[in-house]
């Protein structure tokens, strides 16, 4: 007799990748920030990476809207982009004249992981389904509301933490976060491959984990 969870989709994932899902949750970067203890030196390290990364998160989300197959899914992917270069490059317009770092350019030297981030998210956005464009998007930024949500709470001593975190912890994101679910939970069984969603979402929490271990490296 075939039996069928009652979980959704999402909660699905989360469970089958609750163990990469904790690491990064407790994750070095995510407790200095809540500890108000993240070292100057590996902050700037991080924006100059995140900075690099919201170009190809543009990229990402463009991939979706192109494979896209309604009208409210493109209407609510414009919006994304729209908050992207609205929101989020701005911020790291501001940071990096305010704290006088370089200009961050799509040909710069990125560490191996760093690079492995951003590659490794763009080809499941070139490559992949809309589906698995969706599944890793939510991946990523589930995982970052989350902590975000804790972190702020607590707000950094420093500004530029603390608006970052904030940015990720405000309504606009976590909508984002409630409509990438939506979309995945309302997905058939036929149409929801949870072998091949799972797989996507384990290989975007690795990469994140790898990513955010990056900024203490030298």
């Amino acid at each position: 007799m075939m039996t069928y969870s009652t979980k959704s989709n999402s909660d699905r994932l989360l469970t089958a990748n609750a163990g990469p899902w904790q690491v990064m949750q407790e994750h070095r970067f995510v407790v200095d920030i809540e500890q108000n203890r993240l070292p100057a030196d590996a902050f700037v390290r991080y924006l100059s990476y995140e900075g690099r990364f919201v170009e190809t998160a543009i990229a990402i989300f463009g991939h979706a809207l192109v494979k896209a197959t309604s009208i409210e899914q493109k209407h609510w992917l414009i919006g994304v982009l729209n908050a992207l270069s609205t929101e989020q490059v701005p911020y790291f317009e501001r940071t990096f004249e305010a704290l006088a770092l370089p200009e961050v350019r799509s040909d710069m030297l990125l560490p191996p992981a760093v690079a492995a981030f951003d590659t490794g998210m763009l080809e499941i956005a070139r490559q992949g389904t809309y589906e698995d464009v969706v599944v890793s998007m939510l991946a990523a930024e589930w995982m970052y509301g989350t902590w975000c949500a804790r972190a702020n709470q607590t707000p950094s001593d420093n500004p530029y933490i603390r608006e970052w975190v904030a940015l990720h912890a405000e309504p606009t994101f976590r909508s984002q976060v409630k409509w990438l679910k939506a979309q995945v939970d309302g997905w058939s069984a036929e149409r929801f491959d949870f072998e091949r969603s799972s797989a996507i979402f384990h290989k975007v929490l690795a990469l994140e984990i790898d990513f955010h271990s990056a900024c203490y490296e030298v």
